[in-house]
């Protein structure tokens, strides 16, 4: 005979839709079992299969040794193929992976040689050729499917309970969007609330360190304000700093008309359009920095000792920068927390965000309209998964309820030609 020569089988129908196949052929004996894929996910009829090395119904350990698990050339094979597509299996897929191993008496396991390997390959094309060809392999797929069924089906309610809670969230998402739109529409027509003029007195506010001990006390002087929509500048001087600060709501903030966050920039803007170029920049122990502290989103949070640690860079360059020495960067974090807090007290502090909110209403109602674009094609994708799994899931409970059909349980005994690569 070409190839390999003939096998023998003997195959039966064991539970859950499995086949069993006793082989004997030239150097080869012992058992496979030819199992159909069920995973989470997968089809609801199976439509791949995987062979399983040796009998031992019931177990589900890997390592635990099966009983007739084949002998190929003298090679003891334990384990189990990679998932197989009957229609087009082939020894040219790689279907033994490290799932197939050889195993000694003793228990330890090594690579199949390459002889017994090419056979063993051999061996589970000629299995699942005659698999796919039986009668009953519609009975068995719906056996293997059904008896998964119940598994399946809380798989399936545990992915629409995932999918609805994110269907809420995008649709809560979508509702701000629109909300923000048509708060910059109204914000835009808005009157603008008197903002209050630069106070000639000097203010002494104490900082502090994240333990809460006070590490000394600033005089603050107001020299514009609005300097930038709803920005202003302090000149600070007094516990190892010296310098100008200017501070505002946060004009990088686009998820809201109004922002509530607050942005320092360490000097004073050059230019009316942007808080980060600035001219007198500050020092802190001596130390000249360069950049801000960005805040975003809300200033609520923000105490006498947190955020504990803020931004403090050094210029290096036109367009570089590196960080402060530690002990100017905790004061320097000391000193932003203080004079956030000391604008957040101002009395005009909503006229402020309101004139901010103006200066960026084009930017953020154009990036919430751009949300909403994101939200509506995300609420598509995830309600058309959503009814994917609802009908799986009501495919899976059909198997449930429908009636068994019997399937042979009978030996067959076959001849199948083992062909070579």
């Amino acid at each position: 005979m070409p190839g390999f020569g003939v096998l023998k089988i003997r195959s039966s129908v064991l539970e859950h839709g499995q086949s069993r196949y006793e082989i004997r052929g030239p150097h080869v004996r012992g058992t496979v079992v030819v199992v159909p894929s069920t995973p989470n996910g997968g089809p609801v009829i199976p439509a791949a299969v995987r062979v399983r090395f040796g009998d031992a119904q019931g177990s589900t350990s890997w390592s635990a040794p099966r009983s007739d698990e084949p002998i190929v050339h003298g090679v003891r094979v334990h384990g189990y193929t990679d998932v197989i597509n009957p229609r087009t299996v082939s020894r040219r897929d790689h279907f033994l992976t490290s799932d197939a191993v050889a195993r000694s008496d003793s228990g330890c396991t090594r690579r199949i040689p390459d002889g017994a390997r090419a056979l063993t390959e051999a061996v589970v094309v000629a299995v699942v050729k005659h698999w796919r060809r039986r009668h009953d392999r519609g009975l068995l797929v719906q056996a293997a499917a059904r008896s998964r069924a119940a598994d399946q089906v809380r798989h399936e309610e545990r992915q629409i309970a995932r999918l609805q809670a994110e269907l809420r969230t995008v649709r809560h998402d979508r509702a701000a969007a629109r909300r923000c739109v048509r708060q910059v529409v109204g914000l835009v027509r808005r009157r603008q609330p008197a903002v209050r003029p630069p106070v000639t007195d000097a203010v002494r506010v104490p900082f502090f360190g994240p333990d809460g001990v006070q590490m000394g006390i600033l005089t603050v002087h107001e020299k514009e304000v609005s300097v930038l929509p709803g920005r202003v500048v302090y000149a600070v001087e007094g516990g190892r700093v010296r310098g100008t600060f200017t501070v505002g709501p946060d004009l990088y903030d686009y998820s809201q008309a109004i922002p509530r966050g607050i942005y320092i920039s360490y000097g004073r803007p050059v230019n009316g359009s942007s808080p980060r170029a600035c001219a007198d920049e500050p020092s802190v122990n001596g130390v000249q920095l360069s950049g801000g502290w960005a805040h975003g989103r809300r200033s609520d949070d923000i105490t006498l000792t947190s955020p504990d640690h803020l931004p403090a860079q050094i210029r290096l360059g036109p367009t570089t920068a590196g960080s402060a020495p530690t002990a100017t960067s905790q004061r320097a974090s000391a000193v932003l927390r203080a004079l956030a807090l000391h604008y957040l007290s101002r009395p005009d502090g909503s006229a402020l965000r309101i004139a901010a909110g103006k200066q960026c209403a084009e930017a953020t109602a154009a990036a919430a309209r751009q949300r909403l674009s994101r939200l509506r094609k995300r609420e598509s994708l995830l309600t058309a998964r959503l009814r994917r799994h609802q009908a799986r899931q009501q495919e899976f409970l059909g198997l449930i309820l429908c009636t068994r059909p019997a399937l042979a349980a009978g030996p067959a005994r076959l001849r199948l030609p083992l062909m070579a690569a």
